[in-house]
């Protein structure tokens, strides 16, 4: 299902990913719990045989093992923790699951508000200088190869 992703993966120098470091289901478990839904299957994919990966000095986020999750700035609820604290933040962006920030000028997220016709929310892109976002990738296994694709 994902053969296209995983050759790109094997090609690249632009993703430093490490197979094999994939989470273990308990976590992913306790993060659908916290969060009230399902994340997205390629995401899925990812995090159980990849896991983690960096990308332009930027950790497209993850889970960690839960005794770090409070400190480790690439897990993906202890960012949305974070935002959570935020009310500005919650009342602007709802349904915002960070994903990505590779730099101050842009980063990356899942809308959680809409589920696509693949069962996975689309991958928008915040153009943080200009205040647009749109929609990057329909899936998650697409905004990596779109990456990949772009960052060569």
């Amino acid at each position: 299902m994902y053969e296209r992703l995983v050759e790109k993966l094997e090609r690249t120098t632009s993703i430093k990913w490490f197979q094999g470091h994939g989470v273990e289901e308990g976590w992913i478990t306790e993060a659908e719990a916290e969060l009230g839904y399902s994340l997205p299957q390629s995401y899925l994919w990812w995090l159980r045989h990849y896991g983690n990966g960096r990308l332009d000095g930027g950790s497209i986020l993850s889970l960690t093992p839960p005794e770090f999750r409070d400190i480790a700035d690439d897990d993906i609820l202890y960012i949305h923790r974070l935002n959570l604290a935020d009310e500005d933040w919650v009342e602007q962006f709802p349904g915002r699951l960070d994903l990505f920030v590779p730099d101050s000028d842009e980063l990356y997220f899942f809308d959680t508000s809409f589920v696509n016709d693949q069962q996975e929310f689309n991958v928008m892109r915040y153009d943080l200088m200009n205040g647009i976002i749109e929609v990057y990738a329909p899936t998650f296994a697409e905004f990596l190869e779109q990456l990949i694709d772009q960052w060569g």
